[in-house]
């Protein structure tokens, strides 16, 4: 029993001296445009996903749902968002594909969240992603406007949908 013990426990130290020699000699791969594993591209998703719903704090959005929120939610994401995410008609942001991992293109995936899992996520960004913390720059209300238009994109009012819908302006590029 002490010999498997003794062997378990070097093993591990190996290990763990290999994975340190290897991080420390700069082995580890760190480009946006390289090469990925499997492992990493299964178990980030996994990983992010997990402590996204463990940080989401539960809360209840407090705006409103209505064309006047959903509206400047619109207006927000153009001028905010939509450079890596897209619009819902557009193509995948060249800009936004190119990072790693790429940015999703919204709505899309957002069922997978609840409202107060998006807002944390927005509020706090992505590390080592490309997704900025946008709490410095956007207030609660401003990120819970993005969050009800995400959560309600799939059919909102006309009106809504008209100005989601409309060409980018300068503003917005």
């Amino acid at each position: 029993m002490r010999k498997v013990l003794l062997g378990a426990v070097l093993t591990l130290a190996l290990l763990s001296l290999s994975a340190l020699a290897v991080t420390w000699l700069g082995l580890m791969p760190v480009s946006a445009d390289g090469t990925h594993s499997r492992l990493e591209a299964r178990v980030m998703p996994v990983v992010l996903h997990a402590s996204i719903v463990r940080h989401g704090s539960g809360e209840t959005n407090p705006v409103v749902l209505n064309e006047d929120n959903l509206k400047a939610g619109v207006d927000t994401y153009k001028a905010m968002c939509a450079r890596c995410h897209s619009t819902p008609e557009g193509n995948p942001s060249v800009y936004g594909q190119s990072f790693y991992p790429p940015a999703p293109q919204l709505p899309k995936g957002m069922a997978n969240y609840t409202d107060s899992q998006l807002f944390w996520l927005i509020k706090h960004g992505i590390r080592n992603t490309g997704m900025p913390a946008w709490a410095a720059m956007l207030s609660d209300d401003e990120i819970w406007q993005i969050v009800s238009l995400l959560k309600n994109s799939q059919d909102p009012p006309p009106s809504v949908e008209a100005e989601w819908n409309a060409p980018k302006t300068k503003r917005d590029q």
